[in-house]
């Protein structure tokens, strides 16, 4: 009989299963992984070794609800944790710990088997946000979304002040607070992004270097680099100085994308107009383009000159074109001579509302929130109605609240 088979077949009547067993192999992630089950578990077992240590201590005891491995002394990370997996049960979650930072090991060690990967030097912080996580998918397994059910939704101004930002912004705010989809806003203009402004918050921190590092993003990146603003919306923007130079590189996008789908039906990206390849690869990946413009000459001019760039590199993406503030001031055109030189349709019009959106401007909330039965907020609730998504998942029925553990005494240690 092989180590696995004994592991899984393994049921002494005496044994009192661990809640959580650790295998690490360094002195400073020793002292982090003790201080932190110590608060988290009841009676945790912290050893030394690694996955070779773990597959056998696991072969004559009851397997963990929670297995933390340090993989960064084996030859093949991936295939460590693969044999890890083979050995012990589903119930069992495993958290990797390694040395390697980069985003396609993390990709194949949570692809093996892994709920969640932490690269050393491991904080306490990290270790307890992965503890929650893994406690979140045992609490409440969800039913992974097919990627082509998730919703990436570009939104971008034919010219600057014409509304785009304002658009995603309560875009995301309806998708992810009235439709009750968990959602990811991501403002792409690192100098001159509005959005961290716009709703009163701290601008985030890594979204440049996740823009220029495609293998620093990872789950933890993510983690970081997003500032939450409810429960089921998060936000990435940041405010980056003027004095160097933005390297993107455009591969990075697809890698941002892909680990922030693991997490949200839907991700709302405020592109600006400068950043070509980047713009580009926005495009290419989007399942839909919202181009928001005013009916005057220079939107027209430059709302042409953005819808050919979409139909070059992007041309089965859905586009819909938002004429903002109609029937204003700053209607300088028809909409049916507007739309006959565009050769393309206006999908929609935001009614122009001045003292609404001024007096929102004002609150740091979405307006759909601070001004809810605004016309403008009704025309923008009935476009999030018309995005594709799945299904919410709904409780069946009400779970008695289960005991916290002591994370709290965690984070006010000095």
């Amino acid at each position: 009989m092989s180590v696995a088979e004994r592991i899984l077949d393994h049921k002494p009547a005496d044994a009192t299963a661990a809640e959580c067993i650790a295998f690490v192999g360094d002195n400073q992630t020793h002292s982090v992984v003790d201080s932190v089950l110590r608060e988290y578990f009841a009676e945790p077992l912290l050893k030394d070794g690694g996955p070779n240590q773990a597959i056998e201590f696991l072969s004559s005891t009851v397997p963990p609800s929670v297995l933390i491995v340090d993989v960064s002394e084996a030859a093949s990370p991936q295939t460590a944790m693969m044999s890890l997996r083979a050995a012990i049960p589903e119930t069992t979650k495993i958290i990797g710990i390694g040395t390697v930072n980069d985003i396609s090991v993390y990709r194949e060690i949570v692809d093996s088997g892994a709920t969640d990967y932490l690269v050393k030097p491991v904080t306490e912080k990290a270790l307890a946000s992965a503890l929650n996580r893994t406690e979140e998918s045992q609490e409440t397994p969800e039913p992974e979304v097919a990627p082509e059910e998730k919703a990436r939704i570009a939104v971008i101004g034919s010219r600057g002040g014409v509304g785009s930002s304002t658009l995603a912004v309560n875009l995301a705010w309806i998708l992810s607070e009235e439709r009750k989809h968990k959602t990811a806003l991501v403002d792409l203009d690192l100098e001159f992004g509005t959005i961290a402004l716009s709703l009163d918050l701290e601008p985030t921190r890594g979204l440049r270097e996740a823009l220029e590092n495609p293998a620093r993003v990872d789950g933890l990146f993510i983690s970081s680099a997003t500032a939450k603003l409810t429960e089921k919306l998060s936000i990435m923007a940041t405010e980056e100085n003027l004095t160097s130079e933005i390297k993107y590189n455009p591969n990075a996008v697809d890698a941002l994308f892909e680990a922030l789908s693991r997490t949200n039906d839907a991700i709302v990206i405020d592109v600006p107009r400068s950043a070509y390849a980047v713009r580009r690869r926005v495009f290419e990946t989007a399942t839909e383009v919202m181009l928001v413009t005013e009916l005057n000459l220079c939107g027209l001019r430059d709302s042409l000159r953005i819808l050919s760039g979409i139909k070059e590199v992007a041309p089965d993406t859905k586009v819909r074109v938002i004429a903002n503030r109609s029937a204003g001031p700053k209607q300088a055109m028809q909409l049916k001579d507007f739309q006959r030189a565009l050769d393309h349709k206006v999908d929609l019009l935001l009614p122009d509302e001045p003292k609404v959106f001024n007096a929102a401007a004002n609150t740091g909330k979405p307006l759909a929130q601070s001004h809810a039965k605004a016309k403008v907020s009704k025309v923008i609730r009935k476009l999030a109605g018309e995005i594709k998504l799945p299904e919410p998942q709904q409780p069946k029925g009400q779970k008695a609240p289960k005991k916290k553990r002591g994370l709290g005494g965690l984070f006010r240690r000095s």
